[in-house]
Protein backbone atom coordinates (compact mmCIF):
# COMPACT_ATOMS: atom_id res chain seq x y z
CA UNK A 1 0.00 0.00 0.00
CA UNK A 2 1.44 3.32 -1.13
CA UNK A 3 1.55 5.65 1.97
CA UNK A 4 -0.91 8.10 2.23
CA UNK A 5 -0.24 11.82 2.69
CA UNK A 6 -1.83 14.81 4.78
CA UNK A 7 -3.56 12.55 7.24
CA UNK A 8 -4.66 14.44 10.08
CA UNK A 9 -5.95 11.81 12.48
CA UNK A 10 -6.04 8.05 12.23
CA UNK A 11 -8.42 6.57 14.01
CA UNK A 12 -8.69 2.56 14.79
CA UNK A 13 -11.66 1.00 15.30
CA UNK A 14 -11.40 -2.69 17.30
CA UNK A 15 -14.53 -5.22 16.45
CA UNK A 16 -15.84 -8.58 17.61
CA UNK A 17 -19.01 -9.61 17.52
CA UNK A 18 -20.50 -6.24 16.50
CA UNK A 19 -23.74 -6.32 15.12
CA UNK A 20 -23.39 -5.16 11.47
CA UNK A 21 -25.82 -1.72 12.37
CA UNK A 22 -23.76 -0.96 14.90
CA UNK A 23 -20.39 -1.10 13.27
CA UNK A 24 -22.16 0.71 10.61
CA UNK A 25 -23.09 3.12 13.12
CA UNK A 26 -19.37 3.66 14.28
CA UNK A 27 -18.04 4.00 11.20
CA UNK A 28 -20.70 6.96 10.08
CA UNK A 29 -19.84 8.80 12.65
CA UNK A 30 -16.50 9.44 12.02
CA UNK A 31 -16.72 9.62 8.42
CA UNK A 32 -19.28 12.52 9.62
CA UNK A 33 -16.34 14.52 11.59
CA UNK A 34 -15.92 18.04 10.75
CA UNK A 35 -12.07 17.77 10.21
CA UNK A 36 -11.15 16.47 7.31
CA UNK A 37 -8.36 14.07 5.78
CA UNK A 38 -9.46 11.36 8.66
CA UNK A 39 -8.04 7.82 8.27
CA UNK A 40 -10.18 5.06 9.70
CA UNK A 41 -8.63 1.32 10.58
CA UNK A 42 -10.42 -1.53 11.34
CA UNK A 43 -9.09 -4.00 13.49
CA UNK A 44 -10.86 -7.30 12.83
CA UNK A 45 -10.67 -9.15 15.38
CA UNK A 46 -13.45 -11.72 15.17
CA UNK A 47 -13.03 -15.75 14.00
CA UNK A 48 -11.95 -16.79 10.99
CA UNK A 49 -15.47 -18.23 10.48
CA UNK A 50 -17.91 -16.10 12.47
CA UNK A 51 -20.59 -14.50 10.83
CA UNK A 52 -19.43 -11.42 11.68
CA UNK A 53 -16.31 -11.57 10.17
CA UNK A 54 -18.33 -12.59 6.78
CA UNK A 55 -20.98 -9.87 6.98
CA UNK A 56 -17.74 -7.56 7.09
CA UNK A 57 -16.56 -9.00 4.05
CA UNK A 58 -19.83 -8.79 2.11
CA UNK A 59 -21.18 -5.81 3.00
CA UNK A 60 -21.00 -3.62 -0.10
CA UNK A 61 -19.03 -0.55 0.78
CA UNK A 62 -18.06 -0.92 4.05
CA UNK A 63 -14.51 -1.44 3.50
CA UNK A 64 -14.58 1.98 0.88
CA UNK A 65 -11.04 3.95 2.22
CA UNK A 66 -10.47 1.85 5.28
CA UNK A 67 -7.73 0.16 6.32
CA UNK A 68 -8.36 -3.52 7.12
CA UNK A 69 -6.65 -5.17 9.63
CA UNK A 70 -7.84 -8.68 10.78
CA UNK A 71 -5.86 -10.12 14.10
CA UNK A 72 -8.69 -13.02 15.76
CA UNK A 73 -7.73 -12.23 19.65
CA UNK A 74 -10.10 -11.58 22.47
CA UNK A 75 -10.31 -9.22 25.38
CA UNK A 76 -8.49 -6.59 24.45
CA UNK A 77 -6.81 -6.51 21.24
CA UNK A 78 -3.26 -5.83 22.53
CA UNK A 79 -1.77 -7.39 19.56
CA UNK A 80 -4.02 -5.41 17.22
CA UNK A 81 -3.56 -2.52 18.40
CA UNK A 82 0.34 -2.57 18.52
CA UNK A 83 -0.70 -3.97 14.97
CA UNK A 84 -1.94 -0.62 14.37
CA UNK A 85 1.01 1.41 15.17
CA UNK A 86 2.82 -0.11 12.07
CA UNK A 87 0.26 0.92 9.86
CA UNK A 88 -1.37 3.76 10.70
CA UNK A 89 -0.04 7.04 8.92
CA UNK A 90 -2.27 9.95 10.97
CA UNK A 91 -0.26 12.86 12.87
CA UNK A 92 -2.35 11.90 15.63
CA UNK A 93 -3.73 8.58 16.52
CA UNK A 94 -7.06 7.44 18.33
CA UNK A 95 -8.83 4.28 19.22
CA UNK A 96 -12.39 3.40 19.62
CA UNK A 97 -14.40 0.21 19.91
CA UNK A 98 -17.23 -0.62 17.13
CA UNK A 99 -20.16 -0.12 19.83
CA UNK A 100 -18.31 3.80 21.09
CA UNK A 101 -19.89 7.00 19.03
CA UNK A 102 -18.22 10.37 18.89
CA UNK A 103 -19.96 13.88 18.24
CA UNK A 104 -19.17 15.30 14.66
CA UNK A 105 -16.50 18.19 15.86
CA UNK A 106 -15.07 15.77 18.45
CA UNK A 107 -11.63 15.45 16.36
CA UNK A 108 -11.25 19.28 15.30
CA UNK A 109 -11.51 20.24 18.77
CA UNK A 110 -9.18 17.95 19.57
CA UNK A 111 -6.74 18.59 16.70
CA UNK A 112 -7.16 22.71 17.49
CA UNK A 113 -5.95 22.18 21.14
CA UNK A 114 -3.02 20.08 20.32
CA UNK A 115 -2.41 23.23 17.64
CA UNK A 116 -2.98 26.02 20.36
CA UNK A 117 -0.02 23.77 22.78
CA UNK A 118 2.60 22.30 20.60
CA UNK A 119 3.96 20.68 23.43
CA UNK A 120 1.11 18.34 24.56
CA UNK A 121 1.85 14.46 23.34
CA UNK A 122 -1.44 13.07 24.60
CA UNK A 123 -4.46 14.56 25.52
CA UNK A 124 -7.80 13.28 26.76
CA UNK A 125 -11.50 13.66 26.93
CA UNK A 126 -14.43 13.11 29.06
CA UNK A 127 -16.88 10.13 28.20
CA UNK A 128 -20.24 9.62 28.64
CA UNK A 129 -20.80 5.77 29.80
CA UNK A 130 -23.65 4.23 28.84
CA UNK A 131 -25.38 1.74 31.14
CA UNK A 132 -26.33 -0.54 27.88
CA UNK A 133 -25.05 -1.32 24.75
CA UNK A 134 -27.02 -0.12 22.28
CA UNK A 135 -25.80 4.02 23.13
CA UNK A 136 -28.87 5.53 22.59
CA UNK A 137 -28.82 9.26 23.99
CA UNK A 138 -32.05 8.44 26.31
CA UNK A 139 -30.00 5.87 28.08
CA UNK A 140 -28.92 6.56 31.53
CA UNK A 141 -25.15 7.74 31.37
CA UNK A 142 -22.50 8.89 33.63
CA UNK A 143 -20.26 11.64 32.27
CA UNK A 144 -16.85 11.74 33.70
CA UNK A 145 -13.08 12.91 33.04
CA UNK A 146 -12.36 9.97 35.70
CA UNK A 147 -12.62 6.82 33.80
CA UNK A 148 -9.49 5.76 32.12
CA UNK A 149 -10.63 4.49 28.98
CA UNK A 150 -8.34 4.02 25.92
CA UNK A 151 -11.04 5.93 23.55
CA UNK A 152 -10.62 9.05 26.04
CA UNK A 153 -6.93 9.35 24.74
CA UNK A 154 -5.14 11.09 21.63
CA UNK A 155 -1.92 10.46 21.00
CA UNK A 156 0.59 12.64 19.04
CA UNK A 157 2.72 10.28 16.72
CA UNK A 158 6.23 11.08 18.77
CA UNK A 159 4.39 9.61 21.73
CA UNK A 160 5.02 6.10 21.07
CA UNK A 161 8.56 7.05 20.98
CA UNK A 162 9.01 7.18 24.45
CA UNK A 163 6.27 5.36 25.91
CA UNK A 164 6.58 2.82 23.71
CA UNK A 165 3.85 -0.60 22.16
CA UNK A 166 1.41 -1.70 24.29
CA UNK A 167 2.84 -4.83 26.56
CA UNK A 168 1.10 -8.00 25.38
CA UNK A 169 2.42 -9.22 28.79
CA UNK A 170 -0.37 -8.24 30.58
CA UNK A 171 -3.40 -10.45 31.58
CA UNK A 172 -5.89 -7.55 31.52
CA UNK A 173 -6.28 -3.99 31.44
CA UNK A 174 -4.75 -2.47 29.10
CA UNK A 175 -5.85 0.70 29.18
CA UNK A 176 -5.44 1.23 32.66
CA UNK A 177 -1.70 0.56 32.13
CA UNK A 178 -1.39 3.05 29.25
CA UNK A 179 -2.16 5.04 31.25
CA UNK A 180 -0.31 4.94 34.31
CA UNK A 181 2.37 4.14 31.73
CA UNK A 182 1.87 8.12 30.37
CA UNK A 183 1.62 9.86 33.76
CA UNK A 184 4.70 8.10 35.11
CA UNK A 185 6.38 9.95 31.71
CA UNK A 186 4.26 13.09 31.41
CA UNK A 187 1.36 14.70 32.79
CA UNK A 188 -1.80 13.91 29.78
CA UNK A 189 -3.57 17.14 28.78
CA UNK A 190 -7.63 17.35 29.82
CA UNK A 191 -9.80 19.43 27.83
CA UNK A 192 -13.55 18.76 28.38
CA UNK A 193 -16.71 19.93 26.15
CA UNK A 194 -20.02 18.87 25.08
CA UNK A 195 -18.31 18.23 21.61
CA UNK A 196 -15.25 16.07 22.58
CA UNK A 197 -17.27 13.48 25.04
CA UNK A 198 -17.12 10.48 23.97
CA UNK A 199 -20.18 7.66 24.37
CA UNK A 200 -18.46 4.80 25.07
CA UNK A 201 -20.34 1.12 26.09
CA UNK A 202 -17.75 -0.45 29.53
CA UNK A 203 -19.04 -3.66 28.74
CA UNK A 204 -16.88 -3.80 26.04
CA UNK A 205 -13.39 -2.78 27.66
CA UNK A 206 -14.12 -5.64 30.39
CA UNK A 207 -14.16 -8.60 28.77
CA UNK A 208 -11.97 -11.05 30.97
CA UNK A 209 -12.51 -13.00 34.31
CA UNK A 210 -12.76 -12.07 37.15
CA UNK A 211 -9.40 -13.88 38.07
CA UNK A 212 -7.52 -12.64 35.50
CA UNK A 213 -9.08 -8.91 36.08
CA UNK A 214 -7.34 -9.73 40.07
CA UNK A 215 -3.92 -10.85 38.06
CA UNK A 216 -4.24 -7.53 35.94
CA UNK A 217 -4.28 -5.84 39.06
CA UNK A 218 -1.72 -7.12 40.85
CA UNK A 219 0.76 -6.60 37.94
CA UNK A 220 0.26 -3.32 37.89
CA UNK A 221 0.94 -2.50 41.51
CA UNK A 222 4.01 -4.33 40.81
CA UNK A 223 4.76 -2.53 37.43
CA UNK A 224 4.08 1.05 38.62
CA UNK A 225 5.34 0.32 42.11
CA UNK A 226 7.15 3.69 41.74
CA UNK A 227 4.44 5.86 40.45
CA UNK A 228 2.12 4.37 43.05
CA UNK A 229 4.11 5.45 45.92
CA UNK A 230 3.97 9.19 45.05
CA UNK A 231 0.27 8.59 44.73
CA UNK A 232 -1.64 6.93 47.30
CA UNK A 233 -5.02 8.11 45.97
CA UNK A 234 -4.54 5.39 42.54
CA UNK A 235 -2.67 2.66 44.80
CA UNK A 236 -5.58 2.60 46.96
CA UNK A 237 -7.58 2.23 43.99
CA UNK A 238 -6.10 -0.49 42.42
CA UNK A 239 -6.31 -2.57 45.86
CA UNK A 240 -9.70 -1.74 45.92
CA UNK A 241 -10.15 -2.80 42.29
CA UNK A 242 -7.96 -5.71 42.96
CA UNK A 243 -9.68 -7.13 46.00
CA UNK A 244 -13.00 -6.66 44.48
CA UNK A 245 -12.15 -8.99 41.42
CA UNK A 246 -10.65 -11.50 43.89
CA UNK A 247 -14.25 -11.39 46.07
CA UNK A 248 -16.08 -12.30 42.40
CA UNK A 249 -13.20 -14.57 41.52
CA UNK A 250 -13.59 -16.98 44.47
CA UNK A 251 -10.24 -16.41 45.83
CA UNK A 252 -10.68 -14.80 49.86
CA UNK A 253 -7.80 -14.64 51.55
CA UNK A 254 -6.58 -12.83 47.75
CA UNK A 255 -9.50 -11.03 48.92
CA UNK A 256 -8.86 -10.09 52.49
CA UNK A 257 -5.27 -9.49 51.31
CA UNK A 258 -5.98 -6.35 49.20
CA UNK A 259 -8.84 -5.75 51.45
CA UNK A 260 -6.52 -4.94 53.90
CA UNK A 261 -4.24 -2.86 52.05
CA UNK A 262 -6.86 -0.61 50.68
CA UNK A 263 -7.95 -0.20 54.50
CA UNK A 264 -4.63 0.79 55.52
CA UNK A 265 -3.95 3.07 52.68
CA UNK A 266 -3.79 6.49 53.46
CA UNK A 267 -5.96 8.50 50.81
CA UNK A 268 -3.44 11.29 50.59
CA UNK A 269 -1.39 12.19 47.36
Amino acid sequence: MSEKKNIAISVAIQTRETPMMILKRCIQCIREQTLPDIEIILLDSNDGNSVYKEAIRWEEGLLSDIIYLEIPEKGEFINGKNAVLEVYHGDYLTFISAQDTMPPKRLEEVLEAFNEDRSINVLYTDISAQQTNVLDHTDLEITSKEFHYLPQLVFHRDCFDWIGQFDTDLVAHCDDEIWLRINSLHLPHHISSENTTIAVCPDCYHQYSPLNAAIGYRQLLVKYTSLLQRNNPAKKKLYQKAAYAYQKAGVFHRYIQFKTLAIFTKNKR
